[in-house]
């Protein structure tokens, strides 16, 4: 049974490296679960190129089986923990994510499980966790205590320039290309993001000096629709003013801003409601790691 979750994991990504680090077990306890399950089953489900895996004809034909009988376990657990699971969890987050992403998840969450109450604290500086303070710290990875808790991925934010289209018509240009030494820039907590942009793609210029400091992201959005100047926007933080067409992707190249991460106290009973509502978190952002 251990080697079921293990084997449906590794078919969907078409790698037991992928599936150890979603299951938080090693590459090599991977390749043990499919080897004893191959010996079970009497048939390769794998076939092997390198680092890289497929699944063989048995594999695929075991695999929505598998997924579907692991789907209704799954379905009947969490059928039994709306009604059971309860408690508060206190979350100190980052005040951009805990406005623009967190809060509408939080409300689907506790629609699905109104036995548990979220008490969500926007701070830009973590609060304590443990007992009497915080149940759970959501902040930039740089901002996560290093020692006495558990971490885990949520997602990166991969920044790109971004305007209203009256910005976007207005800003200098060489050629037919913006002149990004030039260009008018709206900052967010100071003017790191943008000199890693200018960093990686426009190193000669000091362009990312220009343009005024706004003390979050949530401020700095509403500046750059305002049309105060051009952003380094995403598509998790910023959809709605990407979709909405509010804001405008003005160049394909994009730069890695930083990772959000998500932890608990270490020791957190599995039953704990924060450990409960951690798991759910890092499942909904599964496919924004990938």
């Amino acid at each position: 049974m251990n080697a079921l979750p293990v084997f449906e994991a590794a078919a969907r990504h078409s790698s037991f490296a992928k599936a150890g680090a979603e299951l938080n077990v090693s590459h090599s306890v991977i390749s043990q679960h499919i080897r004893n399950l191959e010996q079970w089953l009497g048939t390769d489900l794998f076939v092997r190129h390198g680092n890289r895996v497929e699944l063989s004809d048995e594999g695929r034909n075991l695999l929505p089986q598998i997924a579907s009988g692991l789907q209704t376990l799954t379905d009947a657990c969490e059928t039994v923990l709306r009604k059971t699971q309860a408690g508060i969890v206190v979350v100190s987050a980052e005040p951009a994510f805990a406005s623009l992403w967190l809060r509408k998840r939080i409300t689907e969450f506790c629609e699905l499980f109104p036995r548990v109450e979220i008490d969500l604290r926007p701070a830009w500086t973590p609060a304590q966790i443990g007992d009497g303070h915080a149940d759970m710290i959501i902040h930039f990875e740089t901002r996560i205590p290093k020692r006495g808790v558990d971490r885990d991925n949520l997602f990166p934010i991969d920044g790109y320039p971004a305007a209203t289209t009256d910005v976007r018509d207005a800003l200098p240009l060489v050629g037919s290309a913006i002149d990004w030494h030039r260009a008018e820039l709206v900052h967010d907590n100071g003017k790191e993001t943008w000199h890693k942009w200018y960093a990686a793609h426009e190193p000669k210029s000091e362009g990312w000096r220009k343009g005024r400091i706004h003390s979050d992201l949530s401020l700095a959005i509403d500046a750059a629709v305002d049309g105060e100047g051009v952003i380094l926007a995403d598509d998790i933080l910023c959809q709605r003013e990407i979709s909405s067409g509010q804001l405008v992707r003005l160049d394909d190249r994009s730069v890695r801003c930083i990772w959000y991460q998500i932890a608990i106290p270490r020791g957190t009973s599995k039953s704990a409601a924060s450990s409960f509502f951690r798991d759910w978190l890092v499942g909904q952002t599964q496919d924004l790691r990938e």
